[in-house]
């Protein structure tokens, strides 16, 4: 009886085993396919950018240092001008300048500015809602554009359309 008694047990133990067994190697094979066979992301098109135009292209000695320009308050309405690679800060809002020459760096701390500026290496946004129109490239290269805040927009027009512009 002992004897029958310890078979049972174990018959009942070593299937529930068995059970167990194929149960979790059904799940480990659904976890599996999970990630097997997962569809490579198709890439989207990335945009093109136009050549240079080397009519567009002003040389620049880099090694120029000059003092900062600032633009500072609200509502300002300025003309300056960089002569030896100047970096040119924008500190306040609704700004409305005309920058000439080749700048190092133009940052805007504010918001709603809007500038008109013929050439710059970097250009930093650290507001909103403030538009950049550039119309060289300094040494044949874009500038290099960096947005801390949303809702900023650089547009490049060509110098001759710029030039024209101006002179209206």
């Amino acid at each position: 009886m002992k004897l029958i008694l310890a078979l049972s047990i174990s018959c009942i133990f070593s299937a529930a085993i068995l059970t167990s067994c194929d149960v979790r190697s059904d799940i480990a094979k659904k976890e599996m396919e999970k990630f097997s066979g997962t569809p490579t992301p198709v890439p989207s098109p990335t945009a093109v950018e136009k050549p240079i135009n080397p009519a567009d292209v002003v040389q620049v000695d880099t090694t120029l240092e000059a003092e900062t320009i600032g633009i500072n308050g609200d509502q300002q309405k300025k003309t300056i001008a960089c002569t030896k690679f100047n970096n040119v800060m924008i500190n306040g809002d609704g700004a409305v300048a005309t920058i000439t020459g080749v700048c190092r760096r133009i940052m805007f701390n504010g918001n709603g500015n809007k500038i008109t500026a013929d050439a710059a290496t970097e250009i930093v946004f650290n507001g909103s809602q403030n538009t950049l129109t550039y119309s060289r490239f300094p040494n044949g290269k874009r500038p290099i554009v960096t947005q801390n805040r949303p809702d900023n927009t650089v547009e490049h027009v060509p110098a001759k359309a710029a030039d024209q512009k101006q002179a209206k």
